[in-house]
């Protein structure tokens, strides 16, 4: 069989798995009539849409490339794998408003299991990129304790969300960036000065994802 045959055989097998075409594509983030376009020979996956499977169903590309792929080598590997709610944006830099929209984004399941009540929030800016990258997606476990000098999700006066290292102060608190450019720096809140903005910890950052377009 040539690769592209293999191909549309892996295909089809994964198509199986998920019980229908539409499925297929919105888990790969194609069209449905593009799938119907490979399935009947029309055209083939470019070799990036073929990475995306194997990283989507957790397979090795060569089993896709070579037409390896079974309900019980990838079956397996789709239940390791949750879908989790994306509920907007967050700053790593300055804060900016946070909104919820519909989306999802898959996390192994054994993150899930740890955190069952958590979501994910898309990463803006460079003020944490020691550890979250701008465009990367943090797993928020909702909680409005602090852990002195761990990484949080925090919404200041009441609808701007900012991911930073929260230290609880005396009468407030520090939002500390972690970040490889000097300029950014802390923010104190000091509850005892008039004016001040209220910080309001919506939960902690307990792990990140890159999605499989990042560029590195």
């Amino acid at each position: 069989m040539t690769i592209r045959e293999n191909v549309l055989k892996s295909i089809e097998a994964l198509i199986e798995i998920e019980g229908s075409k539409a499925e297929f594509a919105r888990k790969v983030g194609v069209s449905r009539s593009a799938v119907t376009n490979w399935t009947t020979g029309t055209n083939a996956p470019d070799i990036e849409t073929i990475a995306k499977m194997a990283a989507t169903y957790s397979v090795p590309l060569s089993d896709i490339l070579y037409g390896n792929v079974t309900g019980k080598n990838a079956g397996n590997r789709i239940k390791a794998w949750v879908d989790v709610p994306v509920c907007g944006s967050i700053a790593a830099g300055r804060p900016i408003e946070m909104y919820e929209y519909e989306n999802a984004f898959a996390i192994p399941e054994e993150m899930h299991r740890r955190y069952p009540n958590g979501f994910l929030m898309k990463v803006e800016g460079e003020s944490m990129n020691r550890k979250l990258a701008n465009g990367s997606y943090a797993l928020i476990d909702p909680t409005s304790e602090v852990v002195n000098g761990k990484a949080h999700a925090v919404c200041v006066n009441g609808y701007e969300a900012t991911i930073k290292r929260v230290f609880r102060l005396e009468n407030g608190y520090e939002l500390r960036p972690d970040s490889t450019d000097p300029t950014i720096k802390s923010t104190i809140y000091d509850y005892g000065k008039e004016g001040t903005k209220t910080v309001t910890v919506i939960g902690r950052v307990v792990w990140c994802i890159y999605p499989f377009d990042f560029d590195i």
